[in-house]
């Protein structure tokens, strides 16, 4: 679980929102982007295993276009799909995923590579990435690629 609450009110550094495939950018420099799209069906077996069910998996560049460190230690990514907004389960086992983490340097960039179980046919996707305390959330919207 990710603490955000700080110790009082705290004004976040405002994005633009991103549509997939394309960058958004923080009032401060830093960009996030998404791509490498693929698809896939899980094949894993066993105990959680949801055998037969798509998923999307795809890649989160950050550069860091900022004076400062960027910390991202605590990134929280959330998909959801569909005209209820139901939120993709995240896909761990049988695909190779890393989560950004760690602290990129003034002018440095990084990548995550993230999957979730989404229905073939899904409309109205959704990907909210929350980098730290201080980065307000990015989303990111449109047809998956």
């Amino acid at each position: 679980m990710v603490d955000r609450r700080g110790g009082g009110k705290q004004q976040r550094i405002a994005v633009s929102a991103g549509r997939f495939n394309h960058a958004a950018k923080y009032d401060d420099g830093v960009t996030v982007s998404t791509g490498g799209f693929s698809e896939g069906v899980v094949t894993e077996e066993g105990a959680g295993a949801m055998t037969g069910a798509t998923y999307v998996l795809f890649t989160v560049r950050v550069r860091n276009g900022s004076e400062h460190t960027l910390d991202l230690s605590a990134v929280v990514p959330t998909m959801v799909y569909g005209p209820d907004q139901v939120p993709a389960a995240p896909l761990y086992n049988g695909v190779q995923v890393a989560d950004l983490v760690g602290k990129v340097a003034a002018g440095g960039s990084t990548e995550g590579t993230y999957a979730f179980m989404v229905p073939a046919d899904a409309t109205k996707t959704a990907l909210y990435l929350d980098l730290n305390g201080t980065h307000a959330p990015v989303t990111f919207t449109g047809d998956l690629p």
